[in-house]
C-alpha cells in the first residue's frame, strides 16, 4: 500500500488526484478506526490527531513542508504519548509521509524529518506517561521509518534518472537532425561547386573569349560579350559565398563572409538589366533612412528576382520599381507593363514551373512581411511586399 500511495504522491500529475485519494482513504479510515474510543486518548482527541496524521496528504504536493510536518508531528504525539491509540490509518499516513520526504523536500529537510522521526521512535521507547512499548516495537519502527525514507529516495532517484533520460533522448535527437541537415548541406555544396559553378565558369571563359573567335565583331557584340562575362564572373564570387555557408558548421560562412547587397545597390542592378533589353525605373518615398542588413538585403533580392523574371518572361516591357519607407516598414512594389509578345509568358512570373516567387515569399516570410505576387490590373505582373523595419521615417502611402 505504502509503495502505490508513494508512486501517486511522486507522479507530477498536474491535478494532485493521488494525494487527495490516499489522503480522503486514510482520513475516513482513521475516523472510525479512532471513533471506538481504545488507547489512553479520549475519541475526540484520538480523532483529531488521527486527522491531523493523515488528511494533509491531500496537499502534500502543493505545501510540502507544512503538510509532511503536520503529518509526521501528529503521529509523533502517537508514538510518544499514546501509541494505544494509534490506529493504522495515522501509521500508513505516517509511512507516505516519510516516503514523501525525498520525493518532494530538498536534502537537508528531508534528513531533518528522517531524524526527528528516529527521535520521537527512541522517545517512545522509553515509556513516556506509562506509554509502555516493547522494545521490539520500536526496533521495527525504527527500521520502518528508513525503510519508508529508503523508498521515496528510490523514487526520487527514478524520477530523476527517467528526467535525465529523457533529456539526453532530446539531446541526441537534435544532434541528429543537426547531422542529417549538415550532411545535406554538405552535399548541396557538392553539387553546387561540381556542376553549377564549372558551368558558370565556362560561361565566363566563353564570353571573355568570343570576341576574339569571332573576327570583325561589332562593337555592340563586344560590350555584349563583356557584360556576359562581368555577370558569370559576379556568379560566381555569389556563388563562393553560399559555397561558404553550405560549409561552414554555423551556417555563417566563416567570419568575413562577402559584403552583401544592399538597397544602395539597386541602381548598378537597374543599370545592368537594362543592358539587357530591360527598361526599369526606380522610384523612392519617404524619408531615406539606413535599415537592418537582412531588410535590405531581402528588398535587393526581391527587385532582383522581379525584374529577372520580367526580362524573361516580358522582354520589352517596361518595369517600375518604387520603394515607400514608412514609419515602421518598407514597401517594395515592382510592376512590369504587358510583353511586348504576349505568347513569350505574362510578366514577372509566368504560369511555367519555377521557385524563385517562392523563395521570396519565405524570405519575405522570415522577417515576418507580407508577399504578394500576381497580375496586374494593366495587364502585367506584379510583385509587392512589405518589411518591417521599425524607424522614424513619415509614413508614405505606396501607390497601387
Amino acid at each position: 500500500m505504502v509503495e502505490r500511495a508513494l508512486a501517486l504522491v511522486a507522479a507530477d500529475y498536474r491535478r494532485p488526484v493521488g494525494p487527495i485519494v490516499i489522503a480522503a482513504v486514510l482520513a475516513l479510515a482513521a475516523t472510525a478506526e479512532s471513533s471506538k474510543g481504545t488507547g489512553p486518548l479520549s475519541s475526540g482527541y484520538a480523532l483529531l490527531f488521527a486527522l491531523l496524521g493523515t488528511a494533509p496528504i491531500a496537499v502534500i504536493r502543493k505545501y510540502p513542508g507544512p503538510a509532511i510536518a503536520t503529518v509526521l508531528t501528529a503521529n509523533a504525539v502517537f508514538i510518544v504519548f499514546a501509541r494505544l491509540s494509534w490506529s493504522v490509518a495515522a501509521v500508513a499516513g505516517w509511512l507516505v509521509a516519510l516516503a514523501a520526504c525525498p520525493v518532494v523536500l530538498a536534502s537537508r529537510p528531508a534528513f531533518r524529518a528522517l531524524a526527528l522521526s528516529e527521535v520521537a521512535v527512541l522517545l517512545g521507547s522509553f515509556g513516556i506517561a506509562h506509554n509502555v512499548t516493547p522494545w521490539d516495537a520500536s526496533a521495527a519502527e525504527a527500521l520502518a521509518v528508513i525503510a519508508a525514507w529508503g523508498a521515496g529516495e528510490m523514487a526520487r532517484a527514478k524520477r530523476q534518472a527517467a528526467i535525465e533520460r529523457a533529456a539526453v533522448a532530446e539531446r541526441f535527437r537534435d544532434l541528429s537532425a543537426r547531422d542529417a541537415v549538415a550532411r545535406e548541406r554538405a552535399s548541396i555544396a557538392r553539387e553546387l561547386h561540381d556542376v553549377v559553378a564549372h558551368h558558370v565558369s565556362m560561361i565566363a571563359v566563353r564570353a571573355a573569349t568570343a570576341p576574339y573567335a569571332v573576327p570583325g565583331l561589332p562593337p555592340p557584340g563586344r560590350l555584349a560579350f563583356a557584360e556576359i562575362a562581368d555577370e558569370a564572373r559576379s556568379a560566381l564570387t555569389d556563388l563562393r559565398v553560399v559555397l561558404g555557408v553550405l560549409r561552414s558548421p554555423d551556417g555563417q560562412g566563416g567570419n568575413d563572409p562577402a559584403p552583401q547587397p544592399r538597397i544602395a545597390d539597386l541602381d548598378g542592378l537597374v543599370s545592368r538589366v537594362a543592358g539587357a533589353g530591360t527598361t526599369a525605373t526606380v522610384r523612392v518615398s519617404g524619408d531615406v533612412r539606413p535599415l537592418a542588413a537582412a531588410v535590405e538585403l531581402c528588398c535587393y533580392r526581391i527587385v532582383q528576382e522581379a525584374l529577372t523574371n520580367a526580362g524573361r518572361h516580358a522582354a520589352g516591357s517596361r518595369v517600375r520599381v518604387h520603394l515607400g519607407y514608412a514609419a515602421d516598414a518598407l514597401s517594395v512594389r515592382v510592376v512590369n507593363d504587358p510583353p511586348a509578345e504576349p505568347h513569350r509568358g505574362g510578366g514577372i512570373k509566368s504560369a511555367g514551373q519555377g521557385y524563385g516567387l517562392t523563395g521570396l515569399r519565405e524570405r519575405v516570410s522570415m522577417l515576418r512581411g507580407e508577399f504578394r505576387a500576381g497580375p496586374d490590373k494593366r495587364g502585367g505582373f506584379a510583385v509587392s511586399a512589405v518589411l518591417p523595419a521599425p524607424g522614424q521615417a513619415r509614413a508614405d502611402a505606396m501607390p497601387a
